[in-house]
């Protein structure tokens, strides 16, 4: 039933029957109308504590099924989210923060600036990392998954760097919002390679997540622009998550220095020739046994087509991430 669904949210049980759920749900409830049932579905989830779940990979497979028209990539999303469920709890939320501050980039300089000032790395992450020493009592099912359960601990204790949203975020038109959202994700993707020049595997995730929270929220809100609309409300909720994986993150923020540096090696006006030839990058990409590498290519064309050839989205295309050791690769969950 619906209730018992919601009852196993974040509790990555039971995953058969919350595919099997979802399944019957769009034949029983919505005659096979996708549309219909991510209207159904889709809201409550992206309101509440979920976006994280198993690393942001539930919204990156239900916006990516949205994306690629995958009715089966869809139906698992949905189910894959409520499975894994994990984030801000929204209560911790407080809007309309920061008037000052008129875009993205300009906030993650502030939080950097914050997170050096106010020593959130001690005062923050590691505290809230110690105020759990027994696994049973606090989300038991990540324990296996090593970072994620250290994201949760977190997560729960979300300082005001996370949970107060600027106010860009009710003010913005949609289409702008958006531009910046990602124009600040891949500087911050960019600031965060290595000496190496290989990206950082947890910031990539926020990006391919960003893509996948637009592409349902495109399918489902109908009036995106209102002020407290679904899509502002989910994306300050991917923002709060945002912060806690970069902080819970081994490298924390970059400094004010690297973000301004960042900025100025690749300004807001550096664009491309229209007719960049993108084909090595793509057999790269192709070509990677680490999934995640052609992901990045995918999406930073895409955005690099739609926002006039900002290099940004070249340059990042072609930092490819490492596979981490993030955990075991066969664990164990009540199916």
């Amino acid at each position: 039933t619906f209730q018992q669904w919601k009852s196993w949210r974040g509790k990555k049980i039971n995953w058969q029957e919350q595919v099997s759920f979802v399944d019957r749900r769009l034949q029983s409830k919505h005659n096979g109308d996708m549309e219909s049932l991510l209207s159904e579905l889709a809201p409550d989830l992206l309101t509440s504590a979920s976006l994280a779940g198993s690393l942001t990979h539930g919204i990156i497979h239900l916006g990516w099924g949205v994306d690629a028209g995958s009715t089966c990539m869809i139906t698992e999303g949905l189910a894959y989210l409520n499975f894994c469920a994990l984030g801000v709890e929204p209560s911790y939320i407080k809007m309309d923060s920061f008037p000052d501050e008129s875009t993205p980039i300009e906030s993650m300089a502030r939080i950097a600036k914050t997170w050096k000032d106010e020593h959130l790395q001690q005062t923050w992450v590691q505290r809230a990392k110690s105020a759990y020493d027994n696994p049973e009592k606090f989300h038991p099912e990540l324990v296996v998954a090593g970072f994620q359960w250290e994201l949760a601990k977190v997560l729960e204790h979300a300082h005001p760097v996370a949970t107060e949203i600027p106010s860009w975020m009710t003010r913005m038109e949609i289409s702008e919002l958006y531009e910046h959202l990602y124009r600040m994700v891949t500087w911050l993707y960019l600031a965060s390679r290595d000496s190496t020049e290989n990206g950082n595997f947890l910031v990539l995730h926020l990006l391919t997540s960003l893509w996948g929270l637009e592409h349902v929220l495109r399918a489902v809100d109908k009036e995106p622009s209102l002020k407290h609309s679904l899509t502002r409300t989910a994306l300050a909720q991917w923002f709060a998550n945002m912060i806690a994986i970069v902080a819970t993150s081994s490298g924390g923020f970059p400094s004010v220095t690297v973000l301004e540096s960042i900025q100025k090696e690749i300004a807001e006006s550096k664009t491309d020739p229209c007719d960049l030839d993108w084909s090595s990058v793509v057999e790269r990409g192709i070509a990677e046994v680490e999934e995640h590498n052609i992901k990045l290519v995918y999406v930073t064309r895409e955005l690099w087509k739609r926002y006039g050839q900002w290099h940004g989205y070249y340059k990042a295309a072609n930092a490819f991430v490492l596979t981490p050791n993030i955990g075991p690769d066969t664990p164990e969950y009540d199916a």
